[in-house]
């Protein structure tokens, strides 16, 4: 497996998280229907704090 570098900092810790509105989590839907959605996580490097990626968790919700 290859090791993820951020590409601010170069730094190799990189974690996953998700993103958080107070008590919530953001969550992605499509623009035709309200009804489905996904949550939308991230890899975050843990280093500078710099979003490498975000990502929608069930993207066969938001379709």
């Amino acid at each position: 497996m290859e090791t993820q570098c951020c590409p601010k900092c170069k730094g190799e810790d990189i974690k996953n998280g998700f993103l958080g509105a107070g008590v919530q989590m953001v969550r992605m839907f499509p623009e035709e229907r309200r009804g489905a959605s996904s949550p939308i996580s991230a890899e975050y490097c843990n280093d500078c704090g710099y979003i490498v990626s975000l990502f929608v968790d069930q993207p066969k919700n938001v379709r």
